[in-house]
C-alpha cells in the first residue's frame, strides 16, 4: 500500500549479531541502512562513502513467518497451489535458520564493504579514457584522415567500442566472480554457525530455482538450470550457486571430522 513494510526486532538483532561478528566500526554501522525489499533475494546497493551511505535489502521470507507466507504468497500474480509439490518444496526452500540468515546478511555487507560502485566507476573511466586517447593518437600517427580511409576508420571505431564494451563487462565479471569466492572464504572463518548457514543457504537456493522452474513455467526454464542454478548468456557474473554449495559442504565434513 505505498508503505514500507518495517524489519522486526528479531531481524534487527540478527543484523546487530552479524554486524558484531565482522568486527565492523561504528562508521560502517551507521553507513548501512537495514531496510525491506520485494521479492525472496537480499539486496545491497549504495556504497559506504556516498552522502545516503548503503542500504542493505532484507527480503519478506526474512521477517515472515511460514504461516504468513502460505496465506499471503503469490507467483505471477496469481495464488499458489499449495497441493503442488514444488510449491511446498518452494516453501520449505525460503525459510531459513538463523544461521543460514545470519550468513545471508554477512555476505551482502562484504559486498557493501567492496566498494563495487567505485571500483566498476573508476575501470570504466579508465578504459574510456584510454580508448579516447588511442582513438585520437592512432589516426594521426597513421595518417587516417582522408576520404580513401573512412571505411577503415569507422571499422577501427566500432572494434575499438566493441572491445571496449567486452573488456570492461570481463573485468566487472571478473571482480564480482573473485568477490564471491573471498567472501565465501572469510565468512568460513568466521566458524562454525556461518560454515552451517552458508551450506544450509546454498541448498536451499537451490531448491528453491529448481522449485521455481516449474513454478514459472518458460520464464523458469529460461531463468534456472535443471540443478538449481542461473542460467547465463555469455557473461557468468557470480559463481554457480552449486559450487558454492560444494564449497560449504567440504568445508562442513572438515568441521566433522575434526570433532
Amino acid at each position: 500500500m505505498g508503505t514500507e513494510v518495517p524489519l522486526s526486532s528479531k531481524v534487527q538483532q540478527i543484523i546487530q549479531k552479524v554486524m558484531s561478528d565482522l568486527k565492523l566500526s561504528d562508521d560502517v554501522k551507521n553507513a548501512i541502512k537495514p531496510v525491506s525489499v520485494f521479492g525472496f533475494d537480499l539486496l545491497h546497493a549504495g556504497t559506504l562513502n556516498a552522502k545516503y551511505g548503503a542500504i542493505l535489502g532484507i527480503p519478506i521470507n526474512f521477517t515472515s513467518t511460514v504461516e504468513q507466507l502460505h496465506k499471503n504468497l503469490q507467483i505471477k500474480q496469481e495464488p499458489v497451489d499449495w497441493q503442488r509439490e514444488d510449491a511446498k518444496a518452494f516453501l520449505k526452500a525460503v525459510t531459513f535458520s538463523e544461521d543460514a540468515q545470519k550468513f545471508a546478511i554477512a555476505r551482502e555487507i562484504l559486498r557493501i564493504q567492496a566498494e563495487e560502485p567505485c571500483f566498476n566507476s573508476l575501470s570504466l573511466a579508465l578504459i574510456i579514457g584510454t580508448l579516447w586517447t588511442l582513438y585520437n593518437v592512432i589516426p594521426i600517427r597513421y595518417r587516417l584522415y582522408n576520404k580513401k580511409t573512412v571505411i577503415i576508420i569507422r571499422t577501427f571505431y566500432t572494434t575499438f567500442i566493441l572491445f571496449g564494451a567486452i573488456f570492461w563487462f570481463g573485468v566487472k565479471d571478473y571482480r564480482s566472480y573473485q568477490l564471491d569466492k573471498e567472501n565465501d572464504e572469510a565468512l568460513c572463518r568466521l566458524g562454525t554457525e556461518y560454515i552451517k548457514g552458508g551450506q544450509e543457504f546454498y541448498e536451499k537456493m537451490l531448491s528453491r530455482n529448481r522449485a521455481l522452474r516449474t513454478l514459472l513455467g518458460t520464464d523458469g526454464k529460461s531463468t534456472y538450470t535443471i540443478h538449481g542454478n542461473e542460467e547465463y548468456f555469455l557473461r557468468m557474473k557470480h559463481i554457480p550457486i552449486s559450487y558454492r554449495k560444494d564449497f560449504f559442504d567440504s568445508n562442513l565434513r572438515n568441521l566433522e571430522g575434526m570433532k
